[in-house]
């Protein structure tokens, strides 16, 4: 019987690769998804309990402006609802607590100028990005060898504006400002719409969650997609040294599969697991190497209800200069049970993991307790997750090019090479860092793809 050729293998079954897969299968072509892990969602993974509750560990939210993601729930039939923002935020800082409503935080007059002047200037410059290449940006240079934490430094003159945005920027990156450049602040910024957008719930980039949970949506293509995936199937290599040049082989723990072409759909540091030959361009494993996957601790903290919104509270919380950065009220719609997700993101996670299990316990519950009272001291379920402890992702929620390397490797993260395609929301110049990156990266990968067979 002769081997199967592939016209394309993908490999990792995250929403990038399941929508590079979805796109190939549709047009009617031969294809492999090959997916390291037993499941499939790459750095969005759904826990359920018997007891019917779901809580998302990794991703778990979409924006109003995300429509590649919107399209898919509607495909399959997914319900999406809007993320509870009735109520007042609280803001723990400097040792006291104080409540507010919509963005605007309790801070002084002087304060909240600063930091209004500070996001108009931010997104002056993000405007400015080519977002297909942002390495071609004006002064791309000068803003990419200036870490944000210096820019900031130099643009406002409140200690409190400053960490406002830090405390935003941390979430969003999952990183200290010390680690990444202003350029790629601009240009993530601009993919998402705007700064504002990006820190925005109601009609922002966390609008929007996923009844059943975040991976639903990837169960349901893996369900379309049938036996072309195949779980626990780590790729060793990727061959395409033949001579003819006209195929690739590409070996996993199991067997040899040939293919004409193959796209890489996993995160940037895991793309270094896998061997190459020939060898990948030097410019592209530089990337790779100096594109540091950040420190996010999730923790999902339920109750037997929402008891925040009885007091008027939307259940999201602030928290410039304490462990916790924020907190959501992410309770499913119908449940009755309430769930609070609390962000422990950069340095503070790190120092947190020094820490033994009951120890961060205590401090992420004194804290909450802090935040909405005694009732936060006793949830029923207490579960703390790190990406960093998942096999083949390595952390969350986004690898950041180092200073200095989006203005002069940016061009080699899509770049082709040979029949090797490129997706991963690290590649997307939409959303970039969401799940709606991911779904557009798979898509741009696939019509490349497309157009080189057709």
């Amino acid at each position: 019987m002769a081997e199967t050729l592939y016209d394309c293998i993908i490999i990792g079954a995250g929403y990038a690769g399941l929508s590079a897969a979805k796109q190939l299968k549709d047009a009617g072509k031969n294809i492999l998804l090959l997916e390291a892990r037993d499941r499939v969602g790459g750095r969005v993974l759904t826990q359920t309990y018997d007891d019917g509750t779901y809580l998302d560990m990794g991703g778990s939210c979409l924006g109003r402006d995300q429509p590649r993601m919107f399209k898919l729930a509607e495909e399959f039939g997914v319900e999406t609802f809007n993320l509870n923002t009735t109520g007042q935020v609280v803001q723990l800082y400097r040792g006291q607590r104080k409540l507010y409503q919509g963005l605007i935080p309790p801070l002084a007059i002087w304060e909240l100028l600063d930091l209004h002047f500070l996001i108009k200037r931010l997104e002056t410059l993000a405007a400015t990005v080519n977002l297909e290449e942002p390495w071609n940006t004006t002064s791309a240079a000068k803003f990419d060898n200036m870490t944000f934490g210096e820019w900031l430094n130099r643009n406002c003159w409140t200690k409190a504006s400053r960490e406002y945005i830090t405390l935003a920027a941390e979430i969003i990156w999952g990183a200290g400002t010390s680690e990444f450049s202003a350029l790629h602040a601009f240009f993530r910024a601009k993919s998402g719409v705007s700064f504002t957008t990006l820190c925005t719930n109601e009609s922002g980039a966390q609008s929007h969650l996923i009844r059943g949970g975040a991976q639903t949506i990837a169960n349901k293509i893996r369900d379309h997609l049938g036996d072309i995936v195949h779980l626990g199937e780590p790729v060793e290599k990727v061959d395409q040294s033949s001579p003819t040049g006209g195929t690739l082989s590409v070996v996993t723990t199991k067997t040899t599969y040939r293919s004409r072409h193959v796209i890489v759909a996993i995160p940037p540091l895991q793309v270094l697991r896998v061997s190459f030959s020939p060898p990948l361009p030097h410019q592209r494993r530089i990337l790779l190497e100096h594109s540091p996957v950040g420190s996010t601790w999730k923790y999902l903290v339920c109750y037997k209800k929402p008891f925040w919104r009885d007091q008027g509270l939307s259940g999201e919380a602030a928290s410039p200069d304490e462990l916790i950065r924020a907190t959501f009220d992410i309770s499913p719609k119908t449940s009755g049970y309430g769930v609070l997700m609390v962000f422990v993101v950069s340095h503070n996670a790190r120092t947190l993991s020094l820490r033994s299990e009951e120890e961060r316990k205590n401090a992420i519950l004194n804290t909450l307790t802090t935040l909405f009272g005694e009732e936060a001291a006793k949830p029923f379920r207490f579960v703390e997750h790190t990406m960093a402890d998942e096999n083949y992702i390595g952390g969350c929620p986004v690898s950041n090019p180092a200073p200095g390397i989006l203005s002069t490797l940016g061009p080699w993260l899509r770049k082709p090479f040979g029949r090797i395609h490129w997706a991963g929301t690290e590649t997307s110049s939409v959303w970039n860092g969401y799940m709606e990156g991911a779904a557009n990266s798979g898509q741009c990968a696939a019509r490349e793809v497309l157009e080189l067979i057709n």
